[in-house]
């Protein structure tokens, strides 16, 4: 049986857009699993009695049913090295796997801090975030994600930032990015320079 995970910023004792893990959460399970009753995060997550008010993240991971939740320290990682990796059309990542095994692998194999993931000429994502890139005026996501990120949802609904299709030809339009993730909102991300993919 698969198992996914679920990964929630908790700062200041208080759990960033819970709601769109909820959605995501509800999602998964109603898609994998059969009858799976409801659960609500905000009713099933406690927080520790020793609970600052520093950044923790919050990892659940579940099936049918929550598996364990645990609240881990957090410091935002800045990143010196980034480049483009080109992956197989066939590789899809419509949920939340905790078995990531294949984007470690392409780690290894590209040795550097993170990569820009490639499928189909297309920009999709980061390892463990999706990306944002600045032309001067407006912020733009890809369309063609693998995982739709409750950031990355947040800050489209906030008109924050706008979606569309970026090709690998199309970075020359762009200044700079950023990866964005439930851990790393807008403000909090490092800004990169686009030079960095070249």
């Amino acid at each position: 049986m698969f198992q996914f995970i679920e990964s929630i910023c908790c700062v200041n004792k208080e759990l960033r857009n819970l709601e769109y893990h909820q959605a995501r959460f509800d999602r998964t399970r109603s898609d994998n699993f059969n009858d799976s009753t409801p659960i609500l995060l905000q009713e099933i997550i406690q927080f520790p009695s020793d609970l600052t008010d520093e950044k923790y993240k919050v990892r659940i991971v579940y099936d049918r049913e929550i598996l364990s939740i645990e609240f881990q320290p957090y410091q935002i990682k800045p990143i010196s090295t980034i480049k483009l990796f080109t992956i197989e059309n066939k590789i899809e990542y419509t949920y939340k796997y905790l078995d990531r095994w294949f984007f470690d692998e392409y780690l290894k194999e590209a040795q550097t801090d993170d990569l820009v993931l490639v499928k189909s000429n297309y920009i999709t994502d980061c390892i463990y975030s999706n990306i944002i890139f600045f032309d001067g005026e407006n912020w733009f996501t890809p369309r063609s994600i693998l995982l739709k990120g409750t950031m990355r949802e947040s800050l489209l609904n906030d008109g924050k930032i706008k979606e569309k299709n970026i090709k690998v030809s199309d970075l020359v339009n762009y200044q700079s990015f950023k990866r964005i993730n439930a851990m790393m909102n807008f403000d909090e991300s490092q800004e990169i320079s686009i030079l960095q993919l070249f």
